[in-house]
């Protein structure tokens, strides 16, 4: 290695010197030197500001200007007017320059205040004050464009939302920007110093940009009162609302959408029931909260993605409270579908009150609604009520209902009858399936009004009746359906073995869940699990306070059925006011009614005093006849609802009728009685509506396995899809021959009321004449008919 002499590093302390001078201006560039414009020295350009206050004392506006022309001549005045492109080194000079030259159109042809503004506040909450109210009067949003600490102080820079360069963060959603142009005057430089004060200097005018509130951001206020109409009013109330309270167009709540309100719900998790974001774990934190105001008794996790196994019953304490009271006199029980995202129903007990208005008295939620999961439920009702024990229960033909009742309460005289609505329903599917089209409507007809019949003599000559006239006809597979499934248990769905219960059908479930998915859920069926229940809780609440204000305010229409009666009663008095004659007395508390024609009579009995509350029933309010105490052998007899006969009757005797002991109605029997629930039919039907089901839940996880296999760019995942879709095409295969010139509809599209139709323009049209509808024939009539036609021929021969 070589070595050099020491004497070759010696220098002398002034050559060092003019050695680091010179390697300090070789090193410098020259566009840092800079002359005074008022004494010609040389000297870096950032101290030249402070040569001009400190010797010559210059004022403030002067060394802003000479600042402007230094930067621009030195090329780095960045700020660019958006109006005539001149080029400023601060925000602060384009908004002088704004003020000189583009003060009347700055802002899209609207006049601006570019003044700079200096304010100071004693703490951040009156500057943030002050700062929502300047934004709201300018129009204006905000967004920091740079922070910048030292110690304890900070600097921020706040700049105009319609200024600056758009970065898409994004990579799925297409997006638009909001930003106009590169630089905007306006712009706020925000001191926060160590003792808490704030200073603010800037300037609140726009250039470049129309001033459109629709583009401005939320601010903090607007966001807080948004959140606080959330947590009261429906989205659709909010937007209308919104709407209505800003008519002139001034602020950003004029253009709140949907999306917006889905923001402000996620931002402060207002989701109803959230505890986490997987809904079946935050709905087991709820249970497992134990709050009794909740009323989740009882919850199992789902065994598989399918849903099998969920089981959750609800059971608040007002529930337990309206079982206690109503439900000696009568339960209903029912399901429903499509209430959350999953394939989950929900099944609820219901009660009836004073004024026979349907009242929920349990929910249980369940993937699969066998008679296990029924059981569940009335378990606990049991640990909860021992004493129940309805007289009725009212359920469609699954016999799922009924047998997980009588599994915990096997000893219980409790009575099941069949839903009169889901059994014509059953009955109209059948005809359309079975029986000649010419015959159909008057089968339908004859089959609704058998349904109907309260006499138990002239039911038994309708039911032969129909059967005969089928056999006559060639349809015996109608016959044979109605012997085998309804003949041996005829007690079960009878009206006239259903007298004087509060209940003849499961309407009052089926309004309870319509109100759920209109009133609550508002058709959306994409529910998470934890948020329905928390709709479902608040529902029961939400009843209960529209029941009590409606009777405290003694409305007329407090209840379906005290409408109803005071509709037929205004009909009564339209026929049968001025014509006593069609109402005849024949017996003690008996009279005989006749239609307008005469050529039908009703027989309507006054039984007894009325067990029903004094001030709260279903009475007609201009009458006081009761449903419960007077009978009548018309078809338009529905329970808790007074036909027109009985207000006739009411209308034409006496101010007071003779106390009489109530008659305890009697179930009539018929032989053959065989002791069954659900018809063999039925059992099958249940059957395979369980599978069909499970097949319905399994595809939804293939469905979802799929979508995410889908995603993923790896050859396992492709060896995956192959897999499912060669066992689903092995699927596909089983099952009748599909016609090869059909197409299958999409599942989604394929369910009652998933296929939107199109909309329609009206158009004016030529009038057309309406083709008159033929009446239907009555089949009990034509039964005669033949029976006479058979006599004369027998008689001839």
């Amino acid at each position: 290695m070589l070595k050099l002499p020491i004497y070759a590093l010696t220098v002398s302390a002034t050559g060092l010197k003019q050695a680091q001078n010179l390697f300090h201006s070789s090193r410098m560039s020259s566009a840092s030197m800079w002359n005074c414009p008022i004494c010609g020295r040389v000297m870096l350009k950032k101290n030249v500001y402070s040569h001009l206050k400190v010797v010559h004392r210059t004022v403030a506006d002067e060394v802003f200007r000479i600042r402007e022309e230094i930067s621009r001549e030195a090329g780095t005045a960045t700020v660019i007017c958006p109006l005539c492109e001149e080029s400023f080194s601060t925000y602060d000079g384009l908004a002088q320059h704004c003020g000189a030259t583009h003060a009347d159109n700055g802002a899209g042809g609207r006049p601006q205040n570019y003044s700079i503004i200096s304010e100071e506040f004693n703490n951040r909450q009156e500057y943030e004050l002050w700062l929502t109210r300047r934004c709201e009067d300018t129009c204006t949003s905000l967004f920091k464009e740079r922070v910048r600490t030292s110690g304890a102080s900070s600097r921020l820079t706040l700049l105009c939302n319609r200024s600056g360069t758009y970065k898409k963060t994004g990579t799925q959603r297409a997006s638009v920007s909001k930003k106009d142009v590169r630089y905007c005057s306006c712009h706020l430089n925000v001191t926060f110093n160590e003792g808490g004060t704030v200073a603010v200097k800037g300037c609140f005018g726009h250039v470049g940009h129309e001033l459109d509130p629709a583009l401005l951001k939320f601010s903090s206020q607007q966001r807080i009162y948004l959140k606080t109409l959330l947590e009261e009013h429906s989205m659709d109330y909010i937007i209308s609302r919104l709407r209505k309270e800003d008519a002139t167009k001034s602020t950003k709540l004029y253009f709140v959408v949907k999306q917006d309100l889905h923001n402000i719900i996620r931002k402060y998790r207002m989701a109803p029931g959230w505890r986490h974001d997987d809904d079946v774990t935050s709905l087991k934190l709820r249970y497992e909260e134990n709050n009794p105001d909740d009323g989740i008794r009882y919850m199992e996790l789902p065994r598989d993605p399918s849903g099998k196994g969920l089981q959750v019953v609800i059971i608040t304490p007002l529930m337990l409270n309206w079982l206690m009271k109503y439900s000696s006199k009568g339960v209903s029980l029912d399901d429903t579908f499509h209430t959350t995202r999953y394939n989950l129903r929900l099944a609820t007990l219901m009660v009836s009150d004073e004024r026979d208005r349907g009242l929920p008295g349990a929910f249980l939620i369940s993937g699969t609604m066998t008679s296990t999961d029924v059981e569940r439920l009335f378990v606990e009702v049991k640990s909860l009520m021992p004493t129940f024990c309805p007289t009725t229960m009212v359920t469609d033909e699954a016999p799922c209902f009924f047998n997980g009742f009588r599994a915990v309460f096997p000893e219980l005289p409790t009575k099941l009858h069949l839903c009169r609505f889901h059994i014509a329903q059953t009955w109209e599917r059948k005809t359309k399936e079975v029986v000649e089209a010419s015959m159909r409507s008057m089968v339908i007809e004859a089959l609704r009004k058998l349904l109907k019949e309260r006499q138990l003599d002239k039911f038994q000559r309708r039911f032969a009746e129909i059967l005969a006239y089928l056999r006559e006809k060639s349809q015996n597979t109608m016959a044979e359906y109605l012997e085998r499934n309804y003949l041996g248990r005829i007690p079960s769905w009878a009206s006239f073995a259903n007298k004087g219960a509060i209940l003849d059908t499961t309407m009052i479930s089926e309004r309870f869940h319509l109100r759920i998915k209109e009133e609550f859920l508002h058709r959306n069926s994409n529910c998470r699990l934890d948020a329905f229940v928390e709709l479902l809780i608040n529902a029961v609440e939400d009843l209960s306070e529209s029941i009590a204000v409606k009777d405290r305010r003694r409305f007329a229409a407090a209840a379906y059925r005290l409408q109803e009666t005071n509709k037929n009663h205004r009909r009564a008095e339209t026929i049968y006011a001025q014509a006593p004659d069609l109402v005849v007395s024949v017996a003690r508390n008996k009279w005989l009614v006749r239609n307008t024609a005469k050529t039908e009579e009703f027989d309507v009995t006054y039984e007894g005093p009325c067990p029903c509350d004094e001030s709260i029933n279903t009475h007609c309010l201009s009458c006081g006849v009761c449903a419960y105490v007077w009978t009548c052998t018309c078809l338009e007899t529905r329970s808790g609802i007074s036909c027109l006969h009985r207000h006739a009757v009411r209308i034409h005797s006496p101010e007071g009728l003779p106390p009489t002991e109530r008659a305890i109605p009697t179930v009539p029997t018929l032989e053959p009685l065989i002791d069954m629930s659900a018809a063999p039919a039925q059992e099958r039907r249940e059957a395979r509506n369980h599978l069909f089901n499970a097949i319905k839940s399994t595809y939804a996880v293939v469905e979802a396995n799929a979508s995410s296999l889908t995603k993923l760019d790896t050859d396992e995942a492709m060896d995956h899809l192959k897999k499912i879709l060669h066992h689903i095409q092995l699927a596909a295969e089983i099952g009748p021959p599909f016609p090869s010139s059909t197409l299958a509809v999409r599942p989604e599209l394929a369910q009652i009321g998933g296929k939107p139709e199109l909309s329609r323009i009206p158009l004016h049209q030529r009038r057309k004449v309406k083709k008159e509808r033929e009446p239907i024939k009555d089949l009990h009539e034509e039964v005669r008919r033949l029976t006479e036609t058979s006599s004369d021929e027998e008689q001839d021969s």
